[in-house]
Formats: structure tokens, C-alpha cells, sequence
């Protein structure tokens, strides 16, 4: 995995690689690039593809625990903060050459959209983490690449993973 950060000061703004959507857009466009995407709810589970979604609530921790199963067989259970157990959480799946991976990103709840965190993980469809991070800027789109992903932040910066 290969990964790159190009600050704002470096790069036009024009660049083709994004388009910045409004701020009252941007959570519904977060993975509008993407052909196969899920908005992930605690109601009930949630079928994108092979993948189904179910979150529940993990009292212990005061977060929630989000389990990912494939084929009848559970291949995620991952135990998310407090702080995203009342935001949003939305999935997309990607193929770079002959694989398979699922995106799987938690908005916290805040009410401020600029000062919400963000947490994105990346695992293979056997449900390996590839990569996680929560970041303290607010990542406002992911585009799919051949290679990989980039991503676009509130501030202007970008961030490519290659996988």
C-alpha cells in the first residue's frame, strides 16, 4: 500500500481529480463516485452485494460494535468510539485489478459539519483490514482509481492510497 498527501499550497485548484461539493452536499456525495454504496443504519441489516451490515450498540464501551458478513460468513467486527455511535456510516466496495475491498466510513455526530471526525477503513473482501485512521480534517469525498483511492479534504488537501 502506497500512500500520498499533497497539501493545499502545492496544488491548483482546478485539479481534475476533484470537484469540491457544497458543504450541505458533501456527506450524501462522499462515496457518490462509487457504482456500489450503502448508507448503514442500526435499525436493521443492511445488504450492499454480498456484504450485509448490522450495527449494534456495544454498552460496555459506550460505541457501538459494526459486524460485516459475506456469504453467510461474518468476516467484521469492529467496535467503533463513542463518538461515532450516533453519526453516520456509510460502505462502497471497490476492485483494484483482480481484488476486492470494502470502504467502510463513520462520520462523528457533530453538529458542526467542519469539526466532525472522520474514521475510514479498508479491508480485503475476506474482511482483512488494510488500512484505518480517523482524521481530524474532515474528508469530504473519495474517488476510486484503478489503484486505489484518493480522497479530498474540507481544507483543500488530498490524499491518494494506492492499494
Amino acid at each position: 500500500m502506497y500512500l500520498s498527501s499533497t497539501p493545499t499550497s502545492n496544488v491548483e485548484s482546478s485539479h481534475p481529480l476533484f470537484s469540491m461539493p457544497e458543504i450541505e452536499d458533501a456527506r450524501p456525495s462522499y462515496f457518490s463516485a462509487f457504482e456500489e454504496k450503502v448508507a448503514i443504519t442500526g435499525k436493521a441489516p443492511v445488504q450492499m452485494g454480498d456484504y450485509q451490515f448490522t450495527v449494534v450498540p456495544f454498552k460496555a464501551a459506550k460505541g457501538m460494535l459494526m459486524q460485516v458478513e459475506r456469504q453467510e460468513k461474518r468476516i467484521i467486527s469492529a467496535h467503533l468510539p463513542s463518538m461515532f455511535s450516533r453519526g453516520e456510516l456509510v460502505s462502497a466496495s471497490l476492485k483494484v485489478r483482480d481484488s476486492e475491498y470494502l470502504l467502510v466510513a463513520a462520520h462523528s455526530a457533530s453538529r458542526v459539519f467542519a469539526t466532525g471526525k472522520r474514521w475510514l477503513g479498508i479491508f480485503r473482501a475476506d474482511g482483512k483490514n488494510v488500512y484505518a485512521n480517523v482524521f481530524e480534517q474532515q474528508v469530504v469525498q473519495v474517488k476510486p482509481h484503478d489503484d486505489g483511492i484518493s480522497m479530498l479534504f474540507l481544507n483543500g488537501d488530498k490524499m491518494r492510497i494506492k492499494l
